[in-house]
């Protein structure tokens, strides 16, 4: 079984030089008889290769590996087991061969499209052992894991089967698919060993009946790893928007709470209640609509006249974390009292739509309730002047500035 320990950089490729071109470090009387054996078999590999003989070649190649590894020879095999239709053994010595050997630019690119036509007929798989030095086996051979509870295999398309021994603790075993062209992680967990019955002293007995065989039951359960031994158990995706426990999905609120409002006839303020609700398609978006009333506290210019303002507002809001923006449409009126004490009793009614913007920023108290903070400002479709006789008692710009805060519920 083929065993790469990092992950697969999927770069590789093929020629020929001749083997008897590589350059000697030794004269050849001082060749050990393994270099004159790995060079024989490196030699009869490329005759057969180049006469058009590949599993000739193959097993000469084969040969040659079992006497010292070579990244160059690894190559040239792997490409004909691409060719011999056994794309699984070949791209670990493709990907060695692109990294390590010395060859010419040609061959290094067939090397390549070995390694891509074999990859096309299977997949990487990352095999996650849950404790090291386990004894490992994939599709009943041995995989070679070095110990690490992380390994890297190139296995075909289809069904495999994993399993994992440890002194102490139960044979583990897990089936997966392999996709082509695809990597996946694969992992196996090893569950420790139920302490054994205590003893019980021997009793004879005759035997009535021959005895029964019961196959033992194996009880499989959830093993709680650390981060380090299983990291893929864990999420590290930071919440970007929601709140711990906040709802997902449609959902909607309803809220209300005080609101203050400058520009109703004078910048000083005027005191009221808003109330709301909101529909929620996602958790970035918000569509609202509240209502909102706030009477002045003062007398508008020094003279017995109040005013106070009230409507609807419609709200578009975009949320990301705690803050919140929004696009408001107004639709409301402010009224002006001038009392009978100095003047004839009247009272007008004036027509104010207009538009406007709101910043604010949440905070979560609950999974279900959250206090809201906000400004707004609307610019409105005209001015109010307030005349008594020849005086002007007030001149305010079409603009009102609001301040609220508002607890919010989730449902």
């Amino acid at each position: 079984m083929l065993r790469l320990g990092l992950v697969p950089v999927l770069l590789c490729g093929l020629a020929s030089p001749a083997w008897a071109d590589a350059p000697i470090d030794k004269e050849e009387d001082e060749e050990s008889a393994e270099d004159m054996r790995f060079r024989a078999f490196a030699s009869l590999g490329d005759r057969e290769r180049a006469a058009g003989h590949p599993r000739a070649a193959a097993r000469a190649y084969m040969a040659a590996l079992e006497v010292r590894s070579d990244p160059l020879i690894g190559g040239r095999l792997g490409v004909l087991f691409v060719q011999l239709g056994r794309p699984e053994l070949a791209p670990e010595l493709l990907l060695d061969a692109i990294h390590r050997a010395t060859t010419s630019p040609k061959e290094r690119e067939g090397f390549f499209q070995a390694h891509e036509a074999a990859r096309a007929q299977g997949s990487w798989i990352e095999l996650i052992v849950s404790h090291a030095g386990a004894a490992v086996t994939l599709d009943g051979e041995p995989a070679d894991t070095g110990g690490h509870t992380a390994s890297w295999f190139f296995v075909r398309a289809g069904e495999h089967e994993v399993r994992a021994k440890l002194d102490g603790y139960e044979e583990a075993v897990e089936k997966f698919t392999a996709v082509k062209g695809e990597n996946r992680p694969v992992r196996i967990t090893l569950k420790p060993q139920s302490a054994p019955p205590p003893a019980v002293p021997a009793v004879y007995e005759p035997e009535k009946d021959p005895p029964k065989i019961v196959a033992p039951t194996v009880v499989v359960g959830e093993t709680k790893l650390s981060k380090q031994e299983d990291p893929y158990a864990y999420d590290d995706s930071p919440a970007t928007n929601r709140g711990d426990g906040e709802k997902k999905g449609v959902r909607g609120s309803i809220g209300a709470g005080p609101v203050v409002v400058f520009g109703v006839a004078s910048w000083m303020p005027a005191v009221g209640l808003a109330v709301g609700a909101s529909l929620w398609p996602s958790e970035y978006v918000s569509l609202g609509i509240e209502g909102r009333a706030a009477w002045l506290t003062t007398a508008v210019g020094g003279e017995p006249i109040s005013a106070m303002t009230a409507g609807g507002i419609a709200s578009v809001c975009g949320h990301y974390r705690w803050f919140f923006g929004c696009a408001l449409g107004h639709l409301g009126v402010i009224n002006v009292d001038f009392s009978s004490q100095s003047y004839k009793p009247a009272s007008f009614v004036n027509f104010k739509p207009g538009a406007g913007g709101r910043l604010g920023a949440r905070v979560r108290v609950t999974p279900s309730f959250s206090l809201n903070s906000s400004a707004d400002v609307l610019g409105l479709s005209s001015g109010l002047k307030i005349v008594a006789g020849e005086t002007v008692l007030a001149e305010q710009p079409p603009v009102m500035i609001t301040a609220q805060f508002v607890g919010v519920w989730e449902f």
